[in-house]
């Protein structure tokens, strides 16, 4: 089987309240027999220790590296961080709880420091982590998506709202979703691929099939413009 560049992420995060440890796990563990046995999806997000840049005098340190398969990502977190990627020529890889908005400022940080730099960056291509619920329900998908991540967010202290996180990425029927993720991509250029979390939809067989068809849109759509 072809294994096209894009794959899953995990929220390393649960709230005891939503449901036990154990059925937490069983569902990550199904997710990714789905995508072993029944799609074309291979990547899964690690992050590691190290980091783009560290000053010995004070542990400074800007972002992770993210490995996926053999590629290493940055994860952008800055315009500091974006425009010292750009000078190694390193992906980025944006992060879901950022507005649209700030992806594409990130992007053009991105662009104008590898033109400074003099660094070719025709070939790279970005990784964009993106939360999908689809339920036929438009209202039952957002609000499946806002119990997964309310208490997360609550512990993190994050400074984005629940709704404006929702709206930065994809809960809603499945050609609503389908549409928003197209119209991300464009707006970044198309110089990205996707790393989906589908953890937050209750219905277990929804998941397996939204994974199916996903994977078979999402090849598609790399072939329509040419990403193969």
């Amino acid at each position: 089987m072809t294994k096209w560049n894009y794959g899953v992420f995990f929220l390393n995060f649960y709230h005891v309240g939503q449901q036990e440890p154990s059925l937490t796990m069983s569902n990550a563990l199904e997710t990714l027999r789905i995508m072993d046995e029944d799609t074309s999806i291979y990547d899964v997000v690690a992050f590691s220790e190290h980091h783009i840049d560290k000053s010995y005098n004070d542990e400074t340190k800007l972002a992770p590296f993210v490995s996926l398969g053999k590629q290493i990502h940055v994860l952008a977190t800055s315009p500091e961080t974006v425009v010292k990627a750009a000078k190694y020529g390193m992906p980025l890889l944006f992060k879901w709880d950022d507005s649209q908005q700030k992806r594409i400022e990130l992007l053009n940080h991105y662009q104008a420091a590898a033109a400074k730099f003099n660094v070719d960056i025709a070939g790279v291509r970005h990784r964009l982590m993106l939360f999908v619920n689809v339920n036929d329900n438009p209202t039952q998908a957002k609000a499946e998506l806002s119990i997964y991540l309310e208490d997360y967010l609550s512990y993190t202290q994050a400074e984005t709202s629940i709704d404006e996180i929702i709206n930065s990425n994809a809960a809603g029927n499945f050609d609503t979703c389908l549409h928003h993720v197209a119209e991300m991509a464009q707006g970044l250029n198309n110089k990205v691929d996707f790393l989906f979390c589908f953890e937050s939809m209750k219905d277990q067989e929804n998941k397996k099939s939204l994974m199916i068809n996903f994977d078979k849109r999402v090849i598609n759509y790399r072939k329509e413009h040419n990403l193969n």
